[in-house]
């Protein structure tokens, strides 16, 4: 099983008017890996990986952009870990301190 798991150094989010794709979320991470997550209504297809690029992409329905979106806006560190072998892929918070000092 071959695995990356990375830290987030920045995103780029997008919505998009038309088309199959509804909104997108790049997640750039350290050394030169991507995941970009596809949202979008309808079936979803399978997840990938390109090796060569050091590339994945996930999907997921159009309902979940507002949580991801959330995620990596508010919270830090963004980790991202990607199964290359079976091509799942968990974005999470990690080392961050409970409460955030939030009233």
């Amino acid at each position: 099983m071959a695995t990356f798991v990375k830290n987030c150094e920045r995103y780029a989010a997008f919505l998009y008017p038309n088309g199959s794709n509804s909104a997108r979320i790049n997640l750039y991470c350290a050394d030169g890996y991507r995941l970009y997550l596809i949202f979008k209504e309808g079936s979803l297809q399978n997840n990938t990986f390109n090796e060569g690029i050091k590339t994945g992409v996930g999907y997921q329905p159009i309902e979940r952009y507002s949580d991801f979106i959330d995620l990596v806006r508010n919270e830090k560190p963004v980790r991202v870990t990607f199964n290359t072998t079976n091509k799942n892929y968990v974005v999470y918070v990690s080392s961050e301190e409970v409460g955030e000092g939030e009233v």
